[in-house]
């Protein structure tokens, strides 16, 4: 009995540190995480210590702060399913996938990468991605990273880069800082980015950013296919339609 009522009190301060971590998305110190939840800051490192152990949190290199990770999501894609994001996107963004016949995506940024955590495909797809929800791919090679990192500011895309593991996915892939700089320039002045098969071969997407009302971003989705599909003027045909779409659900959300 003795047991199972340590194995209790340690579930709980183990949570009760994740209600902190919730409440502060962008980190938090040592420190404040054990005020904050009220623990000895020995404990507090310790259960900290199991939760980057077992993935559910990360700790910043350079701050020593601590954020949560997207891995319960990753394990159970309905720990999403309640966001204002995600419950105002779904209708819109199945009815893209209906009316240009293409795979629609919704991601969440998670650090320097985003996590996939929706996908609509029309009924008879033309042709199989390799997407699925939960899927993890880094922000700097993605048409959906691009678009949110577009809204961020200069140190934030300079950071993501930093600290991702920068390689050629495919020959499209761009390598190369200051170009990865103006390719987020381009996406600002038009409003959507393009996956250029930077991601996987023979695969092009549109993708378009949905920004909070402050007008920063940390989601976005795409509309992708076969590249033999997605000419310039195919591209172009989609970002109108997906600007639309955009615009719809940021109407739900009540931003618009």
């Amino acid at each position: 009995m003795e047991n199972a009522t340590g194995g209790v009190q340690s579930v709980a301060r183990i949570f009760k540190l994740i209600e902190v971590l919730c409440a502060h998305p962008g980190g938090a110190s040592l420190q404040a995480i054990s005020a904050q939840s009220a623990l000895a800051k020995s404990t507090t490192h310790r259960l900290l210590a199991s939760l980057v152990a077992l993935g559910y949190a990360v700790q910043d290199a350079d701050t020593g702060h601590y954020r949560l990770t997207l891995k319960m999501f990753e394990l159970s894609s309905g720990i999403v399913s309640g966001m204002d994001v995600m419950s105002a996107a779904k209708p819109h963004l199945d009815a893209l996938a209906r009316r240009t016949g293409e795979a629609v995506h919704l991601v969440i940024q998670d650090g320097v990468d985003v996590v996939y955590v929706y996908k609509a495909e029309p009924g008879v797809p033309a042709q199989r991605l390799s997407s699925y929800v939960g899927r993890r791919t880094p922000m700097y090679c993605t048409g959906v990273g691009k678009a949110i990192l577009a809204t961020q500011s200069y140190g934030e895309a300079e950071r993501v880069w930093q600290k991702s593991r920068i390689r050629a996915v495919t020959q499209h892939t761009i390598t190369d800082f200051d170009a990865f700089i103006e390719q987020l320039k381009r996406v600002r002045r038009a409003g959507y980015a393009v996956d250029d098969e930077e991601n996987e071969p023979g695969i092009r997407c549109v993708a378009l950013s949905v920004p909070s009302i402050s007008g920063r971003a940390e989601a976005a989705f795409s509309i992708s296919g076969p590249s033999s599909r997605m000419t310039p003027p195919r591209l172009r045909e989609l970002a109108d339609i997906g600007l639309a779409a955009r615009g719809d659900i940021l109407r739900s959300l009540g931003w618009k």
